[in-house]
């Protein structure tokens, strides 16, 4: 059985033999039924044999069986900013990523003279950031070697919710792509929304389900790539939108946004592989990726979808 925490009970239709549990939230949820869930791909890019799961009905794509656990994020070298690290007169510096900066601009008027907390904020390139303009930031991260490095930056940064005082309490919670790696995703927000303040917003990033390279194209070499143990469930604005509501939130608003231009799908299309920003770069242009993604968004076939969400 599941408990969420509205105290629902789902059982467990596959008993032992499917062992993802958000599959079961998925039932319980109305999101998905027996049926409506077929194999949609074979692997995932690191493993081999393990299904991933499309639903029918609501668009929803879930692997078959979780592969990975908390030990795997504390210790996977893969998370860490070891080899990214710089010292600068005897100081800490990292540089944030291009997904940072975009994502500081864009809830800069959230940011500012607030308090922030960013759930497993990775490298802490977004923390960086919002410190400059904050009134506090925190970061929570499993991974040892991030957690530390943060700290040594003079960013408050914790293991887990557990560790938050009781008395911190949050006018922004952020999540990038964190959510579909989470064993226990309703949980995690109805724990984190008691750090959240009356009037704070939390905002989710996640993958779409519905990404144009999946949902029009079906591009084998595009799931070979993308479909990964680490992600547990790829959402759409419905599915999004349920989990969110059954642990206690409200929806403010989810929106399709997406990260990479033509220039990528072009590389796709063409070549099977990543990177055509970068191959095609001469191709890439503001104004026009502004009006493909509008497209995209209308057609509501992202490949990020960004939820905003209150108590």
């Amino acid at each position: 059985e599941v408990i969420t925490s509205k105290g629902l009970v789902f059982k467990m239709i596959y008993g032992d033999s499917m062992k993802n549990n958000i599959i079961d939230l998925l039932y319980g949820l109305g999101l998905s039924t027996r049926d409506s869930l077929q194999v949609f791909h074979p692997k995932v890019r690191d493993r081999e044999n393990l299904n991933v799961l499309k639903c029918g009905k609501s668009g929803v794509i879930v692997l078959e069986e979780i592969l990975t656990n908390q030990f795997y994020y504390e210790s996977n070298v893969n998370y860490t900013q070891s080899s990214k690290v710089e010292l600068v007169n005897e100081e800490i510096e990292t540089k944030p990523l291009e997904d940072d900066i975009r994502r500081f601009e864009s809830l800069e008027s959230l940011i500012a003279d607030s308090d922030v907390l960013d759930f497993g904020c990775g490298r802490g390139g977004f923390l960086q950031l919002t410190q400059k303009i904050s009134r506090k930031s925190v970061g929570i991260e499993l991974n040892e070697v991030n957690r530390k490095n943060i700290n040594d930056q003079g960013i408050d940064c914790v293991k887990s919710i557990s560790q938050l005082s009781d008395g911190d309490s949050f006018d922004l919670i952020t999540l990038h792509h964190v959510f579909e790696h989470l064993i226990d995703p309703i949980g995690v927000l109805n724990d984190l929304q008691k750090h959240l303040k009356d009037d704070g917003v939390i905002v989710v990033e996640v993958p779409h389900a519905r990404d144009l390279l999946l949902e029009t194209f079906n591009l084998k070499s595009f799931k070979d790539f993308t479909f990964w143990s680490e992600h547990l469930i790829l959402h759409t604005e419905e599915s999004l939108a349920t989990f969110a509501r059954e642990s206690g939130l409200v929806v403010k608003e989810i929106k399709g946004f997406q990260r990479y231009p033509v220039s990528n799908h072009f590389n796709w299309l063409l070549n099977g592989e990543p990177s055509g920003h970068d191959s095609f770069s001469h191709l890439n242009n503001p104004e026009f990726h502004k009006q493909y993604e509008k497209l995209l968004v209308n057609v509501g076939q992202t490949d990020t979808i960004i939820g905003y969400f209150g108590i």
